[in-house]
């Protein structure tokens, strides 16, 4: 079995180890940025008028573009913009980005530029000035909606969402904690002590993201390291036990699909949210909270601190404590319950 907190511990030694260190808990400093050439991935249409030419391009940009499935990138910030620009640059979804404030501004006039350890990517102004939003109500319904906002801001969610959905839409959550059930009730407008049931779209994903990057300045966002992306469906709207199995297999081929012309970071499917939302806490719960509680201190001073790794390793046994005893409250039998973890040597 893998060892689950150990696994975290490892990945943190291995920052410190390449010297990349966090500005925050998601951000690190930016390294080397290998670039590849967006045309290998991209189709770049003319902006200016071209006459009959620059009108058929159009016209053949337009019948392209209806028979892909659309996507909308709400909260279009480190992670939003990291993971939109994958699936921009496969040239296989229309993408729409949905932004505030400067970063708006700034993208939508001089393009989006996304910086990467894994090759840059970098959307060119006339084709942002069609793709980037300030106001969802202006974006129309999708197949697709990644929300990649901070957990903060989950009570904006409905007015944010509900304009984008249909009967056909999925929604990915990429955000941390426990938080699908919570995201159902309030599209759903359900009191928080009641059983979510879902009606609005069809699905909800829940997201867990383990990625170095953050907004450098409005308009460029840098991802310096990791990017693994775990999905994995929370619920969905149809209710027929007797179709259970077929509808789940049904939600996590289209999550694959939608992944699979993808570069840049490792995609895992996980078949046990609640599972795979706890597994994501063992990283958020001790380095966010101790970081927090030590005034902001950088994940590479609680991995050199012998005390500070020390109280890590117990965060991290509660919280498999809790979150097992959370599993086997919710039926999952003990194969599904997270590793724990291995006898330490002594710090």
């Amino acid at each position: 079995m893998v060892h689950v907190a150990s696994v975290y511990l490892a990945f943190a030694s291995l920052l410190l180890s390449q010297s990349l260190l966090l500005s925050n808990c998601d951000a690190f400093t930016p390294q080397r940025h290998p670039r590849r050439p967006l045309t290998s991935t991209t189709i770049h249409y003319p902006h200016e008028d071209l006459g009959s030419t620059g009108t058929a391009l159009r016209m053949q940009k337009e019948e392209i573009n209806h028979k892909k499935q659309t996507i909308a990138i709400v909260g279009s910030g480190a992670v939003g913009c990291y993971y939109g620009a994958r699936l921009w640059e496969t040239n296989q979804y229309n993408m729409k980005f949905f932004m505030r404030g400067d970063h708006y501004s700034a993208s939508k006039t001089k393009g989006l530029n996304v910086t990467s350890v894994q090759g840059d990517v970098f959307i060119p102004p006339h084709e942002t000035q069609d793709i980037i939003y300030n106001d969802t109500n202006d974006m129309g319904k999708v197949d697709w909606v990644i929300v990649a906002l901070k957990s903060t801001g989950i009570d904006s969610i409905p007015s944010l969402l509900l304009p984008l959905l249909g009967k056909h839409t999925r929604v990915l959550a990429i955000m941390n904690g426990l938080v699908d059930d919570d995201i159902v009730r309030l599209l759903e407008g359900q009191g928080e002590k009641e059983e979510p049931v879902l009606t609005k779209c069809a699905a909800v994903y829940g997201g867990m993201a383990l990625l170095c990057s953050n907004r450098k300045s409005p308009g460029h966002v840098d991802h310096s390291y990791a990017g693994k992306l775990t999905c994995s469906l929370a619920r969905s709207c149809e209710e027929d036990e007797d179709e259970d199995e077929e509808v789940r297999e049904e939600h996590k081929r289209a999550m694959l699909d939608l992944w699979s012309p993808t570069q840049g970071f490792e995609f895992v499917y996980d078949d046990n949210c609640v599972r795979a939302r706890w597994s994501k806490a063992l990283w958020n719960l001790p380095f966010n909270g101790i970081s927090v509680a030590m005034n902001g201190i950088t994940v590479d001073k609680i991995v050199q601190d012998a005390g500070l790794r020390k109280l890590a390793y117990r965060v991290m046994d509660e919280t498999l404590q809790v979150a097992n005893k959370d599993l086997e409250v919710r039926g999952c039998s003990e194969e599904e319950h997270l590793g724990e973890t291995e006898v330490r040597l002594p710090l």
